[in-house]
């Protein structure tokens, strides 16, 4: 899938660390402020979406680029927002709403506490969106993730494109959108790069 081949996961390895660091010094004020321009860019995405569609969103943590505005105004607008637990090697999915309680869950990570509406891939057959959390996305439609190969395993089920499935949307700071990054045959490509400043869509040939 890339030149990196032989030694991809060394370098994703390397990639992570320097991501993770650079986001860890982000001043909170800011990431507050990009929490609510990444909102504002999702609306061009929203606007495409009929009455009431599902859409699938990650709830951020503390140096992720922040969805707790995007996830907000969605509900707001109606739709019905799904968000992902992990459960053993799977991500089970619930709805997120107003009225929803959360909990600390694996990783540390927000989940909701409610009932589940499916796990891995089917229930996001039927969203329009599927917002996924990602470290860094290269103009391929290349994803980083965290390294626990959640989203590989569910999008791996998930037929996407221009004729079937769910535009799937990778999250991202301005500055982690790369020319080309380390891959594996194994890693999911993206349609689109959502970041406070801007959405890129990509191709989604890769792979």
């Amino acid at each position: 899938m890339a030149p990196f081949a032989d030694g991809a996961s060394a370098a994703k390895a390397n990639l992570r660390a320097q991501i993770r660091a650079r986001r860890s010094a982000i001043d909170p004020v800011v990431l507050a402020a990009r929490d609510d321009d990444l909102a504002r860019t999702a609306q061009a995405l929203i606007l495409n979406l009929p009455a009431g569609a599902r859409v699938a969103c990650y709830l951020s943590s503390p140096t992720e680029p922040g969805t707790n505005a995007l996830v907000r105004a969605l509900i707001t607008g109606g739709f019905e927002v799904i968000a992902p637990r992990v459960r053993g090697r799977d991500l089970d999915w619930a709805v997120a709403s107003a009225a929803s309680t959360f909990v600390t869950g694996s990783f540390g990570i927000r989940e909701v506490s409610g009932p589940s509406v499916g796990q891995g891939a089917e229930p996001l057959r039927s969203a329009g969106l599927v917002f996924v959390p990602a470290l860094a996305i290269d103009h391929r439609g290349v994803r980083l993730g965290q390294g626990g190969g959640f989203y590989d395993r569910t999008l791996e089920q998930l037929a996407t494109g221009p004729a079937a499935g769910p535009l799937l949307v990778g999250v991202i700071n301005q500055d982690e959108l790369y020319d080309e990054l380390p891959a594996e045959d194994y890693d999911r490509v993206v349609a689109a790069a959502l970041s406070p400043a801007a959405i890129t869509y990509l191709p989604t040939a890769a792979g």
